[in-house]
């Protein structure tokens, strides 16, 4: 009968730390819920990996459309993204070196800019998130961001 007592106020203790974790969980999703959903459906898929030119250029070639869709799908190309844009794809940079860098467009967009596919990365993966690359009259870098069709 004694360890049962003693137990108690430990058990209370847990459930007492449980209940505040819930409130705290609870109020940060009421009061920041738009700029964790941004961040969890529009910035994670395209952080975490290094540029490798090797998967890059290898991410959309495909055998037959069935292996085209998996690779879509799969985004291996989303999660260099942030990569890219940071550290090799800078303000200034020539139009030769991007499609030295990282090959040729999947097509050529309006005002100068270029379309990368990256796949279907974010939100509910039901669009394709390309990168835009657009350049100035003199073919440098003026921006770089990414897009779902």
């Amino acid at each position: 009968m004694m360890r049962l007592e003693s137990s108690i106020p430990h058990f209370l203790k847990i459930m007492k730390w449980t209940a505040i974790s819930t409130a705290v969980l609870l109020v940060l999703l009421i009061f920041f819920w738009k700029p964790i959903l941004r961040f969890v459906f529009h910035d994670l898929p395209f952080m975490g990996k290094s540029f490798d030119s090797a998967v890059w250029s290898s991410a959309l070639s495909c055998k037959n459309d069935q292996d085209c869709l998996d690779k879509e799908i799969a985004c291996l190309r989303g999660p260099m993204y942030r990569d890219l844009e940071r550290n090799h794809l800078v303000v200034g940079t020539s139009k030769t070196t991007v499609i030295r860098l990282i090959g040729e467009p999947a097509r050529s967009a309006k005002n100068n800019c270029l379309d990368y596919e990256l796949g279907y990365c974010s939100g509910l993966k039901i669009d394709t998130d390309y990168l835009r690359i657009c350049f100035d009259n003199s073919e440098r870098i003026t921006n770089v961001y990414h897009w779902q069709s």
